[in-house]
């Protein structure tokens, strides 16, 4: 007699568990280097608004911790966009897990650097060297900091059985409104600062993070078919 499959648990995948352990312990790291500096542009980007340039040099953070922080947010990102592909199929019966964390890690790496030159590029045609500096520094950190904000969901994935489905989503959505309000208060600070240029700005976001963020959760269930198809 075959018994029944064993339902997939986030928790017992070793691969999983183990990058978002390396994940947390980097986190610590970098907040022990240069949490100062991570508060301070926080402060400056909400608080400062007299502060055109949200960035100075007690605002650095060294390239290394800038990696980890990178890496976190990939690893974090992935985490969710697994525990997302779960409830769309709507079960706990997974083959080959680790296909997908690969599939998952690849595509959320390629997603940053594929918009680090978007972003470069169209920046540097539109505004100033300073401008354009300015805001790929501040979009990059946000980028992380949307990382950082996925800490607790992505500890409940690990820890917990079933997280209700209106949770889940409610969080993700949540931090990413987060995060657009760090957008579009860093457009005002450092690119529209005329303020009836609100207009621009949306345009501005739809054109370069909502439309390609789209296209990214487009290509994510693309991505789902073929490795379900192939696996």
């Amino acid at each position: 007699m075959t018994g029944s499959e064993i339902p997939y648990f986030f928790g017992n995948d070793n691969l999983l568990v183990s990058l978002f352990l390396l994940a947390a312990l980097g986190i610590a790291y970098v907040f022990v280097l240069n949490g100062g500096s991570i508060m301070q542009r926080l402060k400056n980007l909400f608080y400062h608004t007299g502060n055109s340039k949200p960035y100075n040099s007690q605002t650095h953070i060294n390239r290394f911790c800038n990696i980890i922080l990178y890496a976190q947010a990939v690893i974090f990102t992935s985490i969710i966009a697994f525990a997302a592909m779960m409830y769309e199929k709507g079960t706990s019966h997974i083959d080959s897990p680790h296909i997908y964390s690969c599939a998952y890690i690849a595509a959320a790496t390629l997603f940053i650097i594929v918009k680090h030159i978007i972003y470069t590029s169209v920046n540097r045609i539109l505004f100033s060297n300073q401008q354009a500096k300015e805001w790929d520094e501040l979009y990059f950190f946000t980028i992380q900091i949307f990382g950082l904000l996925q800490l607790p969901l992505v500890t409940a994935t690990l820890t917990t059985p079933h997280i209700p489905r209106s949770i889940f989503i409610g969080y993700i959505a949540t931090t990413a409104f987060i995060c657009l309000i760090m957008l579009i208060t860093g457009c005002k600070k450092i690119i529209f600062r005329q303020n009836d240029r609100f207009l621009d700005i949306i345009l501005y976001l739809c054109t370069l993070e909502i439309l390609p963020i789209a296209v990214s959760v487009k290509a994510i269930h693309e991505l789902n078919i073929l490795i379900t198809i192939n696996c």
